[in-house]
């Protein structure tokens, strides 16, 4: 929350930014104006005090027209320009009339320009907050608060750019819930949405870096992209993900979950991005894995050609190959 605050902020000085920029010119032109106004008719020297006095009024409330200001620099202009008459009327080149009727403008130009300025940031606050509610919509999943399909496309692209760049492993994990369905079936699509945040909650935790890429891409899907990973720490992460799993202590609702509890079949793929290396290729990879693991039983990785049985050391996973065709009993359900 506390970083979505410091972005928004900085938008919103940076939108400040932009918008006095684009008033500058025109300021800087009426400036001109009314000094040309103000001076011309000063052809005697004994009127320039007065004018120079009336001019630094004008241009601090043209400012204080034009421009966003924050109330700490509008005390500062007003130091300044109240300041040279003050030094004029000290040195008896005005009158005091003047300088107390040019004063009070003053003063009524920041409380104005202060009001002003608040409304228009306020404004400029809500329009960037409505565009980045309607951003992390369109990225975001609405139940998980993980990434949907288009965010994660929109972030594993730029971080699959950066490791084909600097020639870096990356590594996509695909979890698939085993049996979801009858969950919903059994339970209802309530507790099935419950079931949904918890694992999603269990993601989470177990993948901590800044730069994990967690999204749930379907229905009981959930894709992890890893940058920077080699082969032993993706598969001790997957490992890690399936124990946390299995950890929720759901109880299975369906009798073809090859246990007790809530499980995940897990596909994992990675790969060191070749120039002319896609990204979908990747998930093309890893949705094969998965599909290989859901044949296995469930309730287990695919990760190169290789099934590891969560609880079996991986020393003796068994290659893809001899897997029986009697696996694939109960594989039409979801």
């Amino acid at each position: 929350m506390a970083d979505r605050e410091i972005r928004t902020e900085q938008q919103v000085k940076d939108k400040i930014k932009a918008f006095n920029k684009q008033r500058a010119g025109l300021l800087f032109a009426f400036i001109i104006f009314i000094g040309i106004l103000i001076f011309s008719p000063a052809a005697e020297a004994e009127a320039l005090p007065v004018c120079l006095t009336v001019f630094c009024s004008a241009i601090f409330l043209l400012c204080g027209a034009a421009f966003v200001i924050s109330f700490r620099d509008l005390l500062l202009l007003l130091i300044v320009t109240t300041g040279i008459p003050a030094v004029l009327l000290g040195l008896g080149q005005i009158r005091f009339e003047l300088f107390l009727i040019l004063l009070l403008t003053n003063v009524g130009t920041v409380f104005t320009a202060s009001i002003t300025g608040k409304a228009v940031t306020r404004s400029f606050t809500n329009e960037i907050e409505e565009i980045n509610r309607l951003k992390t919509e369109a990225t975001t999943d609405a139940l998980t608060h993980l990434l949907n399909r288009n965010g994660l496309e929109q972030a594993a692209g730029t971080a699959w750019a950066l490791c084909k760049r600097d020639k870096k492993k990356v590594g996509v994990i695909l979890a698939d819930i085993d049996y979801f369905k009858s969950y919903n079936d059994t339970l209802g699509h309530p507790e099935g949405d419950n079931i949904l945040r918890q694992v999603a909650d269990s993601v989470k935790s177990c993948f901590r870096r800044e730069t994990d890429i967690i999204s749930r891409i379907g229905g009981d899907e959930f894709l992890i992209f890893l940058s920077e990973v080699n082969d032993d720490r993706i598969l001790e992460m997957a490992q890690s993900l399936s124990s946390s799993i299995i950890n929720l202590k759901v109880t299975t609702a369906s009798e073809n979950n090859p246990g007790d509890f809530l499980s995940v079949s897990i596909g994992v793929a990675t790969s060191t991005p070749q120039p002319d290396d896609l990204l979908v290729d990747l998930y093309k990879a890893v949705d094969k894995a998965l599909y290989r693991a859901k044949r296995a039983g469930r309730n287990c990785i695919s990760f190169h050609d290789k099934l590891i049985q969560i609880g079996v050391p991986v020393e003796t996973s068994f290659p893809v190959g001899v897997l029986s065709a009697s696996t694939t009993s109960g594989d039409a359900e979801n």
